[in-house]
C-alpha cells in the first residue's frame, strides 16, 4: 500500500476518533447523532468511494440531527 492508498483511511480514522472522543458525557444528546453520522459516512463511503462526499453527507445528517433534536 503506498502513501497516496493509505493516506485517506489515515485521516478517516482520525476523524472517526476525533468525532467520537466525548460521548461518554451525554450519550442520548450527543452520541447518538455522532454515531448515526459515522454510520452515514461508512455506508456513503462503501457506496460511493468518494471521501469528500462521505464526510459532507455524514456532516449534513449530523447537523440535521442535532437541529432536528433542539426544535422538539
Amino acid at each position: 500500500m503506498t502513501k497516496k492508498e493509505l493516506l485517506p483511511a489515515t485521516i478517516m480514522a482520525v476523524l472517526i476518533v476525533y468525532c467520537l472522543k466525548d460521548i461518554g458525557g451525554d450519550f442520548v444528546g450527543v452520541g447518538i447523532p455522532k454515531l448515526i453520522g459515522v454510520a452515514v459516512v461508512f455506508i456513503v463511503h462503501k457506496l460511493k468511494h468518494n471521501m469528500l462526499l462521505s464526510v459532507f453527507s455524514g456532516t449534513a445528517v449530523y447537523m440535521l440531527i442535532l437541529y432536528l433534536m433542539k426544535i422538539m
